[in-house]
């Protein structure tokens, strides 16, 4: 386990950096511009990084995979810095579109490093030692928000949050500078009909579709909707959401240990999607109740990560670390799934109100339900 320790550790400041901005940027942009502008400038963000996913088995070609996260680590560190100091709200979007832009594909080069060095039967384990670390950094980023943003004043947890990528970067710096710059010549295209043909893979990237659709909304509404049309206070969400986090640090490592061992991925994705789904369905008509939402927001998060870890194991328990494509598709499905979330909200809107998005998010997740079930178990 020695040899993954600076992936592990990259993954935790580079989350505990996420996790600080996760939750925060679309009500501190909402401060200057309207929930429909607030969703496009994430749209924008999204479209981007969706076209940079595209790209990306190229750039890895091209750069090598430890030049490629050295520079989507400085870039991230920079648009953070730029929202700190932003003076005009034409700046401050400019920083957040170019940090959506960029964020994800960091963890697109660490898949490339952890998937190298993980034997196919270790892949639940690792795995879920892996997302724990990086859950733990999300859930202690946003616990930050409750004491660093005091009277909606924001500079201090960007400043802060920038300070978490200093440490990613100097690992960085090293992997570049000891570099094998391992290239995938004959791997750098997309193969849609490929992926296509591979039908478990088709699956559970269906599957991991829905569960970023659902992120997508979720990161970006929710807090519209708790701080803007309930009001709820920062002090109170900073709670709500550390602790709605707790399953992912929780329950994914042993989760990957019992898909490796004893019950495959297939039925505990299904029971992840049933949860989640029931809960978003009750969310609308939840009063301003502290109790209520902290239960309500953490029983969907025990289902969503069931979902993420076991749609990890079982992705990459069927490719290697040259199907750089296929794993680029896979992490193509955040931006996409923002990209989408986005649109349904924006379809939703322009008929209803702002709680009713969370049922229509409920039937797309129920969706993953049914192609969950249409996966070949490993076991």
């Amino acid at each position: 386990m020695r040899k993954f320790a600076p992936i592990f550790i990259i993954a935790f400041f580079l989350s505990l950096n996420f996790g600080a901005l996760l939750y925060i940027n679309s009500s501190f942009l909402a401060q200057f511009y309207s929930t429909e502008v607030v969703g496009f400038i994430f749209l924008k963000g999204a479209a981007i990084n969706a076209i940079l996913f595209f790209l990306a088995p190229r750039l890895v070609n091209l750069l090598s995979k430890e030049l490629l996260l050295f520079l989507v680590l400085l870039l991230s560190f920079i648009s953070t810095l730029i929202e700190a100091m932003a003076t005009t709200p034409i700046v401050l979007a400019a920083g957040a579109i170019l940090y959506a832009s960029v964020l994800y594909l960091s963890y697109y080069c660490l898949d490339i490093f952890l998937e190298a060095d993980t034997p196919d039967k270790k892949t639940g384990k690792i795995r879920g030692i892996y997302s724990s670390t990086f859950n733990a950094g999300l859930l202690l980023g946003a616990f930050l928000v409750t004491f660093l943003v005091p009277h909606n004043s924001y500079k201090l947890i960007y400043l802060v949050s920038a300070a978490f990528l200093i440490l990613p970067l100097l690992l960085s710096l090293d992997y570049l500078i000891r570099r094998d710059a391992h290239k995938h010549r004959e791997h750098w295209r997309i193969s849609l009909g490929e992926w296509w043909r591979r039908r478990n893979i088709r699956a559970v990237t269906m599957c991991k579709f829905t569960l970023e659709t659902f992120y997508g909304v979720m990161v970006i509404y929710t807090p519209l909707y708790l701080h803007g049309t309930l009001g709820f206070e920062w002090s109170e969400l900073g709670i709500i959401f550390g602790i709605m986090l707790l399953p992912f640090v929780l329950l994914q490592w042993p989760a990957g240990e019992l898909a490796d061992r004893y019950w495959g991925e297939k039925e505990m994705m299904s029971v992840g999607f049933f949860i989640a789904g029931v809960a978003l369905l009750v969310m609308p008509f939840i009063p301003k109740d502290f109790y209520a939402w902290l239960f309500i927001l953490l029983l969907s998060r025990i289902g969503a990560s069931i979902i993420e870890i076991m749609t990890e194991s079982y992705f990459f328990k069927q490719i290697t670390s040259n199907d750089t494509g296929f794993i680029a598709i896979f992490r193509l499905l955040r931006p996409i799934g923002i990209l989408f979330g986005t649109l349904i909200a924006f379809a939703t809107l322009e008929f209803f109100s702002l709680s009713v998005i969370f049922i229509a998010l409920a039937l797309i997740v129920l969706l993953g339900l049914y192609e969950s079930l249409h996966l070949r178990d490993t076991l």
